[in-house]
């Protein structure tokens, strides 16, 4: 529900989803694995409007996906850095102010906003790693210690992530595409979305 009241209302256009994030890294795949979760229904709507009127025409891309569409909104679906080690894959951000991809990792590109794209974004975002070095700091200074050294010497940043994180980035990557489906259908079941992406 808090995703649709985001949401512009459905005779505004369609709503692109875009998924960040690099498929291949399992700790940025967020993104293009929700997009494998949700129902593009743009064509279906364009096809059948008698059949699909009741459908909010959605066009999903990801990385290696390239599609033409001016939509109403976009959904912009992210990887996050997180600043504490309990956050990770425990926490879902939702904000309409857009999202930069990239900024918590130190890889800032271009915003991606209202601002920007002329149309609403809405940015879902799971935190999936910590990087090494505030998590040390943040270590030592609950130990009431003096910083921590070992990671500042790095050249390259480290980025700690979870053991089991294949499977977390996919059910939580399974779990905000569902939520979006329910979001712009609320007539869809659980069910029906199985059966609509099997």
């Amino acid at each position: 529900t808090l995703l649709r009241e985001l949401l512009p209302h459905p005779n505004d256009g369609p709503v692109l989803i875009a998924g960040l994030g690099n498929r291949m890294i399992t700790p940025d795949a967020i993104g293009p694995q929700t997009a494998d979760h949700v129902i593009a229904t743009r064509h279906l709507v364009a096809q059948s409007p008698a059949i699909f009127a009741d459908w909010w025409p959605v066009s999903a891309l990801a990385p290696g996906v390239l599609d033409r569409v001016r939509p109403a909104a976009v959904i912009a679906v992210d990887a996050l850095a997180a600043g504490r080690l309990s956050r990770l894959l425990r926490t879902v951000q939702l904000a309409d102010t857009g999202i930069t991809p990239g900024a918590g990792v130190g890889n800032a590109r271009a915003a991606l906003n209202k601002e920007t794209l002329g149309v609403p974004v809405i940015a879902v975002g799971v935190p999936t790693v910590v990087d090494g070095a505030t998590l040390a700091h943040e270590i030592s200074s609950q130990l009431g210690q003096p910083a921590c050294e070992a990671l500042d010497d790095l050249s390259q940043p480290v980025m700690i992530t979870t053991r089991d994180i294949d499977r977390e980035v996919a059910d939580i990557s399974r779990m905000i595409g569902y939520a979006v489906n329910m979001a712009l259908h609320p007539h869809l079941s659980v069910a029906d979305i199985d059966l609509y992406l099997s």
